[in-house]
């Protein structure tokens, strides 16, 4: 198990998390995902890497994905538990006084945190969707944007994204940051759009959208 803690593993959705430790004795191990996920119990999990076959270090390598900003989230704290009453009155029997509710309380860290796109955002099939934008990359152009924004959310791993090639994607929080799809990004539903006017770095963990196609 040591060889592949740090390695980095996808969701269908284009979550992507680490393997930080084993978990027991069954083969099981943790994952952390800093920009948060989706993924439900059963859904399946993508380890790719890959190994030379003249290396004799036998050495594991993974290229095209990173880790994405660590975000901000909720934190749940469980209920409390119930403490039984063990005082008894004169007969004997245990007192029938309730006993105060527990309230299980939920803490914002930053109430104005943004959630990942949910399967309500994505509505591909009518032609609109919204995604998340998880890396820049490109040109630097002279105003020290870049061209090129790797994002998830927009498609599926089932979708061609070719199909879609020069569609109109613009930034939820800038709308005059816009670009177009210019292709797919690796293998799990993650587009290449680019920006002719350029995309900040910070753009990073923000939203972008997909409006529906012009007829």
């Amino acid at each position: 198990m040591t060889q592949f803690v740090g390695l980095l593993i996808e969701t269908d959705r284009g979550d992507v998390g680490s393997i930080q430790s084993s978990f027991g004795t069954s083969g099981k191990f943790r994952v952390n995902f800093p920009g948060g996920t989706e993924i439900r119990e059963g859904d399946s999990l993508y380890l790719r890497f890959k190994r030379y076959a003249n290396d004799p270090k036998k050495a594991i390598h993974q290229d095209g994905t990173a880790l994405p900003p660590a975000r901000t989230g909720s934190r749940v704290d469980p209920p409390a538990k119930k403490k039984k009453n063990k005082a008894k009155n004169g007969n004997g029997k245990n007192s029938n006084a309730p006993s105060s509710s527990q309230v299980s309380v939920v803490k914002n860290n930053n109430s104005s945190s943004k959630s990942a796109p949910t399967n309500n955002d994505r509505n591909i099939n009518n032609g609109a969707a919204v995604g998340e934008i998880i890396k820049v990359k490109g040109d630097t152009l002279p105003n020290g944007k870049h061209t090129v924004a790797i994002v998830s959310g927009l498609f599926s791993m089932e979708d061609d994204i070719r199909q879609h090639k020069g569609r109109k994607v613009t930034s939820v929080a800038k709308p005059e940051e816009e670009g177009v799809v210019d292709g797919s990004f690796g293998k799990m539903g993650k587009c290449k759009v680019l920006f002719e006017n350029g995309i900040s770095a910070e753009a990073v963990g923000s939203r972008v959208k997909m409006p529906e196609r012009e007829t």
